[in-house]
Order: C-alpha cells, then structure tokens, then sequence
C-alpha cells in the first residue's frame, strides 16, 4: 500500500482527508507515517486560508491526505503517534 493517484481507487470510492500539511518537510512525514502503516492514500494540493501575526489572512498552498473511509482511524491513530497532530482532520 502506498500514495496513489485519486483515480485509480475507483469511481464511486468515497475517500475522507485525514491531514493538511502546510509544509514540504511535514508532507514528507506525514507520506513516510502513512507508508509505514501499510496504508493506500492520495495527496493533492489545496488552498487554505492563513492568518498572519497581524491577523489579515492570506491563501497558501498546502499537502493534503485522502484516505479510504475504513483507514481513516489507523491513518489518524498513526498520525498521532509520530506527534503530526497540527494538521491532522478532527475527528468523532
């Protein structure tokens, strides 16, 4: 199990995202966790709003992780333990 591209988990296949990264280095931790845990995940860029120390907010780009809707709690669980808690999806 590995990164993939959205499309090859199959049309119909509901995938939930489990964590934003806001940096290259914490993507790469966040892609060596989720291998590790032998779990298949997608990773696209997405937008997010950014406040700044002044408080205006800003657009920036960031990582972010699409699970299976069953590895969800595994890809969270692991997640947690390797401290990348920042971005992790809140979850039930």
């Amino acid at each position: 199990m590995a990164r993939q591209a959205m499309h090859l988990f199959g049309e119909g296949t509901e995938l939930t995202r489990v964590y934003l990264a806001a940096a290259l280095d914490e993507a790469g931790r966040v892609e060596a966790v989720l291998d590790a845990a032998g779990v298949s995940y997608s990773v696209e860029a997405e937008e997010y709003a950014s406040r700044t120390i002044l408080g205006s907010g800003g657009l920036r780009t960031g990582a972010g992780f699409w699970v299976t809707e069953d590895a969800v709690a595994p890809s969270c669980e692991a997640l947690e333990r390797a401290g990348l808690i920042k971005g992790l999806v809140v979850r039930d």
